[in-house]
């Protein structure tokens, strides 16, 4: 389905609230510049970015779970 990446952000970003919009949008972000990567061979990413979105990627995990077990505590691991 197209577009369901960036949907998983905008639907995330409804889901968690406010503390989460800083980092779907950071994604939705990443997302993007993959694509242009991806569809059109320009530049790649670097280590520092890579590094810096495995970072977003763990507090954007922290927010995650701690939605899940305050909302969904029969799911919570």
């Amino acid at each position: 389905m197209p577009g369901h990446h960036r949907l998983t952000f905008d639907g995330a970003k409804l889901a968690l609230g406010s503390s989460a919009a800083q980092l779907t949008d950071y994604f939705e972000a990443c997302r993007r510049k993959r694509n242009e990567i991806d569809y059109t061979g320009a530049a790649v990413a670097t280590t520092t970015e890579a590094e810096e979105l495995l970072l977003h990627a763990k507090a954007f995990l922290g927010i995650v779970e701690a939605w899940i077990a305050k909302t969904h505590s029969a799911l919570k691991l």
